[in-house]
Formats: C-alpha cells, sequence, structure tokens
C-alpha cells in the first residue's frame, strides 16, 4: 500500500533563509497585514495540506540592550493570526505555539476552544515550555525554572487543559486540579469542542522532551538532516509511545523540510546561492548571535570561534551551544566563514535544492523508508517558494498517489488520519 504523506506549512517570518526577505519575489513589506497571510492561507489550503504552523516568541529580543537590526524575524501573535487564517479557509488546519511556562491551563484551554469551535475542529497546539531565559523578564521573573520543572509543569498544564475541554459542553461544570506546579479551578462553558480536543503537536528533542511527546502528542515536530537521523528518531519515538501505553500509529512524525526549487537542479543550486550572496557576512554573524544566544558584534569575523566567550556568556543551555560549536571551533574555521556556513542548514533540519521531480522523489523515499510521516516545509523565502511548491510538487505527488486530492472532512484529526 502506498504511504500517503502528510504536509505542514510552517510560515513564520518571510522563509528559512535569513536573507530571504531581500529576493525580489520575497514580501517582507506585507508580513504585518491580512492580505499576505490570507493568500498563503489560500495557497496552502489549495496545496492540501494538513495545517498551517506559526511558532511563538514570547521574550524580548532587546531585553539585553541588543536588538537584532538586520534580520526580518516578524512575530504576531499566533492564535490570533491563525484566527483570521482560518476565516479565509475552510479545510486546512491552524498550529498555535503556546507555552505552558509563562501561561494558565484555563486561559490557554479558553482561546484553543474558541478556535476550535469557529473553525470547524482546526486547532492545533503546539506545546513548548520555553527555552530561551530572557522570556523570564517579560512576566516579572529574574529567571526561567530549571528544564525538569518545566516539563513536570507543562505535564501537569495539559492535563488540567484536557479536562477542560473534555468538560466542555456539559453544562459548565467545574473542573478541580491540584499538582506540584500548578493548581486551577476553572469551568469551560459553551458547546462541546467540534474534534473533542486540539490536536496536540511537541518538539522536544532532549530525553525530557521526548519522553513528553511520547505521553501527549498526536503530531511531532523535530530536525532531521538526514533520512538516518529521521530513521532512528521516528523508531525511538515508536518505541516511546508504545511503552507509554499509546498507539504509535496515532501519532505523525514531521520533519522539517527546507527546500529551493529550479526548473534544473544547477537552476535550484544556482537560485540558492543568490540568496546566499544576499546574506553578507554581518547578516550571518548576526544570525548567528541570535540562534546562540550570545551577542557576537564587535568581534573580529576573520578570527577562530570565540567559543570560551560564547560558553560563559551564553544565554541559553551551555551543552546545546557546545554541541554546536566545539567542532568547528576545533577545526580552526573562522568565525566569519563559520557563521556563512550556518544559515544554509537551518536549526538542523533537511535542505533541499533541485527540481520539483527530484524534490517528489526525495520526499517519497523518506517516507517509504520510515524517516516520516510527512513534512513540516519551510519554504527558502515567502510566498513565491511556497508557491512554485504548490504549482510543481503537489500534483506530483497527488499524480503517484502520495497526496489526497481533496480534504477527508472539516475537523484536523481527519485530516491527518487520527482517531485517538
Amino acid at each position: 500500500m502506498t504511504k500517503p504523506v502528510h504536509l505542514w506549512a510552517f510560515l513564520q517570518g518571510i522563509g528559512y533563509c535569513p536573507s530571504g526577505w531581500r529576493h525580489e519575489d520575497a514580501l517582507p513589506d506585507q508580513v504585518h497585514s491580512l492580505d499576505y497571510y490570507k493568500r498563503v492561507a489560500q495557497l496552502a489550503e489549495s496545496g492540501c495540506m494538513d495545517a498551517i504552523v506559526f511558532g511563538d516568541q514570547i521574550q524580548s529580543r532587546g531585553a539585553n540592550g541588543k536588538t537584532p537590526e538586520r534580520l526580518a524575524m516578524p512575530t504576531l501573535d499566533p492564535i490570533a493570526l491563525l484566527n483570521a487564517m482560518g476565516a479565509v479557509t475552510k479545510h486546512i488546519g491552524l498550529v498555535a505555539t503556546v507555552s505552558t511556562t509563562y501561561f494558565e491551563p484555563n486561559e490557554v484551554a479558553e482561546r484553543f476552544a474558541t478556535m476550535d469551535r469557529i473553525t470547524g475542529g482546526r486547532a492545533g497546539w503546539n506545546i513548548v515550555t520555553s527555552a530561551h531565559p530572557a522570556t523570564a523578564w517579560n512576566f516579572g521573573q529574574d529567571e526561567m525554572p530549571d528544564k525538569s520543572t518545566r516539563y513536570a509543569r507543562a505535564a501537569e498544564f495539559v492535563k488540567a487543559a484536557c479536562a477542560l475541554w473534555d468538560s466542555a459542553g456539559k453544562g459548565g461544570e467545574t473542573i478541580r486540579f491540584k499538582g506540584e506546579h500548578l493548581s486551577m479551578e476553572a469551568s469551560l462553558p459553551g458547546p462541546a469542542l467540534p474534534q473533542g480536543r486540539p490536536v496536540l503537536v511537541q518538539a522536544g528533542q532532549s530525553p525530557a522532551g521526548r519522553e513528553f511527546a511520547a505521553d501527549t502528542a498526536q503530531a511531532i515536530f523535530c530536525p532531521a538532516a538526514t533520512m538516518e537521523a529521521g530513521i532512528e528518531f521516528r523508531n525511538d519515538m515508536h518505541k516511546r509511545i508504545a511503552a507509554a501505553g499509546r498507539d504509535p500509529a496515532q501519532t505523525r512524525v514531521m520533519p522539517g523540510l527546507a527546500f529551493m526549487l529550479g526548473d534544473t537542479e544547477e537552476a535550484a543550486i544556482a537560485k540558492d546561492q543568490h540568496i546566499r550572496d544576499l546574506a553578507d557576512e554581518a547578516l550571518c554573524i548576526e544570525y548567528l548571535g541570535e540562534s546562540l544566544g550570545f551577542w557576537l558584534a564587535g568581534y573580529d569575523a576573520s578570527k577562530p570561534i570565540p567559543l570560551d566567550d560564547i560558553l560563559t556568556g551564553t544565554e541559553l543551555v551551555k551543552e546545546d551551544v557546545a554541541r554546536v560549536l566545539t567542532g568547528p571551533a576545533e577545526s580552526g574555521i573562522s568565525l566569519g566563514e563559520f557563521a556563512s556556513s550556518y544559515v544554509l542548514t537551518p536549526r538542523g533540519h533537511n535542505v533541499f535544492r533541485g527540481t520539483p521531480e527530484q524534490l517528489t522523489d526525495h520526499m517519497c523515499t523518506w517516507l517509504d523508508a520510515g524517516a516520516c510521516d510527512g513534512f513540516t516545509l519551510q519554504p527558502a523565502y515567502m510566498p513565491k517558494e511556497l508557491e512554485l511548491f504548490v504549482e510543481h510538487v503537489v500534483p506530483l505527488l497527488q499524480k503517484a498517489g502520495r497526496l489526497r486530492t481533496e480534504y477527508p472532512g472539516s475537523s484536523l484529526r481527519e485530516t491527518m488520519g487520527i482517531t485517538a
């Protein structure tokens, strides 16, 4: 039996390339307009994709007095944005990122219940625990809780929110929940949710994150730079899901797939080089610093990576930063060279450059090898690259029997083919 592909569109900002907003076909001046989001929402739906996904960034980039000046990273409230996109679409799922560390279950449950009701069952929640220490300052705290505490609270948070969703339609029944990290007494009045609960999504990579996903998620977003890495991750998650007493067949593993399309492979590579050329060294260094939680302005780009300074001063988890930098630093590569290469692989995701036919084969090969259940698409720049995918790759997937030609129902669960 031919395995179908599930497609999610991760449409944050203007594309995965930090210089993508400079491309002549990009529309950076429109990313705060409703018309832009109406266009991309309807485009993704015309490609019969499962869902649109938006992240969130609740820390202040200017909290340390050093705001990036050259990176086009617009951040709009994902729930408000997706509700607006839901108003101009009929079938595509709407997955919003919301933190369990800095909000409360009754608040989050009500917001997702509203989205699910008014869109006919298309809501999904990408559950995060927040990782950037600067987030705490936006919520009146000096520092964020440690990782184990954040995940323990997240587990309690999801149980409380699910209890509220399950109580919907029961006459405003009050739900009382008391755990080690939170307590709640609340109700969720109104009719039952169309799909029972929003689809739960998780993106954990650490052992704690994987365990949380195994206990909770119907969809898992992950980086997998190679097919082998995808196979390892999916196999590991299936074992963990089964150990948690759940059916692995009811969870979709959706690694990120960044792409650049051309009429020929050479044309795609040339287009990729053109966008890279738009990313001057200073922009690359700023992007690298943003990713490492360390301000790199003022460092000589021709000198080696200042590993000790970065590990001492990073706002992020030192061990995570060390995994990224230790090998390159030991190789002797300069800061500028490393920054310029770092932008080519967005956050460790697989990057494809080639023709629509080659991308179709690439995706089918991963599916058949058991490396994934689908892909979270990350266009190089927006909206043109997404248009090319819908116009040229989607028909090939449909012709191969890999992608639906119409939606099976109205809810995200129906679209994803899950019942649990």
